[in-house]
């Protein structure tokens, strides 16, 4: 039987998880590769370093992290599909080539162009998905597939045309890296907060729709109506995500699945719950790509495949022995 949602667990498990965010982030505040020996470094550039690199670094990470845990909760429940995750409909594809399509052409602003492909890519295939009237799951589903294959497709012939420096700095972005710029992404930041109310504030009727929409309409809701809701408010969560880090793989699928193991289905509870996971889980996997390799980085989008797919295997057997 599910846990039932109750205020009091609600607030026990923000709470837990809050705790284990500010462990996360104190985490990535001080530790980081050392200084080349024989360097001396003075308290201001210790500071420096600590305030103005690690710390806007560790909460850009865990706005990615957040968001697109909570999209992959949201797509599983759009689409009652557990492997649904934030990539899956297409729209980090139109993303992608728009980020690929702005470093051949020579597009100044990487983040824009990601976002506005984003966009574009959600208003494709919300209006080839979109049939008298209804937007259905499996026509979301068809249509978010076949756009990501032709997005993916055009973005390997520009890859091919680029020149070898712009072909380097693809496989950079496409990789998948918390990306500290010279200023704090606000506004994607707080375009993210809007789309994460949106979906918190239909977390009963996506509770409903999981058990299926013949079900929820029964019951008053609006199926074609939240679903769009949801399936626009998760795009434009993938595409902050994405704008502002490229394509990081696992989280949005990794994450709710395991929280969802330990707290249960209810979308109410389980929104915050995966957002807060999900930004734990990617400051973490940053902290590590910086530091465990010494001075020599590696994109994150590779420690959470490494990490995730395992993990991921390793939670799914689990259940199917019936494991706590």
């Amino acid at each position: 039987m599910s846990p039932r949602a109750t205020p009091a667990r609600l607030a026990f498990a923000v709470l837990v998880l809050l705790a284990v965010l500010g462990g996360a982030g104190a985490l990535a505040a001080f530790v980081g590769p050392a200084p080349p020996e024989g360097m001396a470094v003075s308290e201001g550039m210790r500071r420096f370093i600590i305030l103005d690199l690690r710390i806007p670094r560790a909460a850009l990470a865990a706005m990615v992290g957040g968001s697109l845990a909570v999209c992959g909760t949201s797509f599983q429940a759009l689409l009652r599909n557990p492997l649904a995750d934030p990539y899956l409909l297409g729209v980090s594809g139109g993303g992608s080539l728009g980020a690929v399509a702005a470093i051949v052409f020579g597009f100044p602003s990487l983040p824009l162009a990601a976002f506005a492909g984003c966009l574009g890519a959600l208003a494709l295939i919300h209006a080839v998905a979109h049939r008298r009237g209804h937007l259905l799951a499996q026509d979301l589903l068809l249509a978010g597939v076949v756009a990501n294959s032709f997005f993916l497709a055009v973005l390997a012939v520009l890859q091919y045309v680029a020149n070898p420096h712009q072909a380097a700095e693809i496989l950079h972005w496409t990789l998948g890296a918390v990306r500290t710029e010279k200023d704090f992404p606000w506004i994607p930041s707080a375009v993210a907060a809007v789309a994460f109310l949106s979906l918190l504030r239909d977390a009963v009727p996506l509770n409903l729709m999981s058990v299926g929409d013949e079900t929820a309409a029964l019951l008053g809701v609006d199926v074609t109506a939240v679903r769009r809701r949801t399936f626009v408010a998760a795009s434009i969560l993938t595409g902050t995500a994405v704008a502002v880090s490229g394509p990081i793989g696992f989280v949005g699928l990794f994450v709710p699945h395991a929280v969802r193991r330990v707290l249960g289905p209810d979308h109410r509870i389980l929104l915050p719950a995966t957002f807060l996971a999900g930004a734990a889980f990617l400051v973490l996997a940053d902290t590590a790509a910086r530091s465990a390799f010494g001075a020599r980085e590696i994109p994150v989008g590779v420690l959470t495949a490494v990490v995730g797919a395992p993990a991921f295997v390793l939670l799914l057997a689990r259940r199917e022995r019936g494991a706590p």
